[in-house]
């Protein structure tokens, strides 16, 4: 009887150990790589409460864990692709040879805030642009821009659009390397994490960046002068995304509710983050003593003279290189812009 008990026991055991461990092993953790500073809003506002609300609608099934960078920014979309990292995310214009639609939504003049960007663009996106499969071979999540793009020079003031000639500015590369030509300057590419680098050491005379990042980036303290264009200069585009492998191993209901999170919401998650960062960060930089002029209507007039030429290039584009009728996708977008942008 005593052996039998023993023997019972030990079935038990081994059954519950067995359980045990089928209910951790049902645990899916996700590596998130992250090169964007763990104390920026980006982080703290998007990609956290993003892995907060993946982990809370899969009732724990789904965990993401934030690693450092496994990799440069460029190298994020290929290093979700080949599973070296399960999450990562990176500006569509460091690899711009790949995306050529997000560049639509990058055009200058097209939002006055993020909010209002990042809904027509993933709207624009799914409508549009999802068809033409350019991130094919990852998962995508989320995409968004920043808000409006202003130029930001160490010391010279610019008033008149012949102040650009000559200066050498940080670009992130794709279209906005496109606008520093057609402007007259001398584009210097750098990831956003090197920015300070170039500019302190004079590399670069200045930048193309949103407000919110000159401040985040913590690059105000080598930056003076502010220009703010109406609508922005530009603005960056970029995406989240998850190893293709990771999300086809997951079950439909989990599939269901990490979408549920992830699209639009990331896309308003990242709108609401980058206008009060904006804000913020004006306000921190006019603490720093960087002095803010906004272009006079004559400068805004010769930068539409040099740019706007931009847009019917990237509709042929659209239309040769992915089959996207680039002409009513950027209307669609124009539309949704000015519906969302109060």
């Amino acid at each position: 009887m005593f052996k039998l008990a023993t023997r019972a026991f030990m079935g038990l055991a081994l059954a519950g150990a067995l359980l045990t461990g089928g209910q951790a092993s049902a645990q899916t953790v996700w590596r998130f790589s992250n090169w964007v500073p763990p104390t920026h809003p980006l982080t703290v506002e998007v990609f956290k409460v993003w892995a907060q609300n993946v982990e809370k609608v899969t009732e724990g099934r789904v965990k993401v864990q934030f690693v450092s960078a496994l990799g440069n920014p460029p190298s994020h979309f290929d290093l979700v692709k080949d599973g070296v990292a399960d999450v990562g995310m990176s500006t569509n214009s460091y690899t711009a040879n790949r995306f050529i639609l997000t560049q639509g939504v990058e055009l200058p003049f097209l939002a006055p805030n993020a909010m209002s960007s990042c809904i027509a663009y993933w709207k624009t996106y799914e409508k549009f642009f999802a068809k033409a499969d350019e991130y094919k071979g990852v998962h995508l999540v989320g995409i968004w821009t920043h808000g409006p793009g202003h130029i930001f020079t160490r010391d010279k003031k610019l008033t008149k659009i012949s102040d650009l000639d000559g200066l050498k500015m940080r670009v992130p590369g794709g279209l906005v390397n496109e606008i520093a030509k057609k402007l007259g300057t001398v584009p210097v590419f750098a990831p956003s994490s090197q920015a300070y680098d170039v500019l302190s050491k004079g590399v670069a005379d200045g930048i193309f960046f949103p407000t919110e990042s000159v401040y985040n980036f913590k690059i105000g303290p080598v930056i003076h002068e502010a220009l703010e264009i109406p609508n922005g200069l530009y603005r960056t585009s970029m995406f989240l995304v998850v190893n293709q492998a990771k999300w086809d191993a997951l079950s439909d209901k989990d599939k269901k509710a990490i979408d549920s999170v992830s699209g639009m919401a990331v896309a308003k998650l990242a709108g609401a983050m980058w206008d009060k960062a904006d804000a913020d960060g004006k306000a921190g930089l006019l603490k720093l003593g960087t002095t803010f002029t906004t272009a006079s209507p004559e400068m805004m007039k010769n930068l539409h003279a040099k740019l706007d030429s931009m847009t019917e290039e990237w509709i042929a584009r659209a239309n040769k290189e992915r089959g996207v009728d680039g002409k009513a996708a950027l209307a669609y977008f124009e539309q949704e812009v000015k519906a969302n942008s109060k």
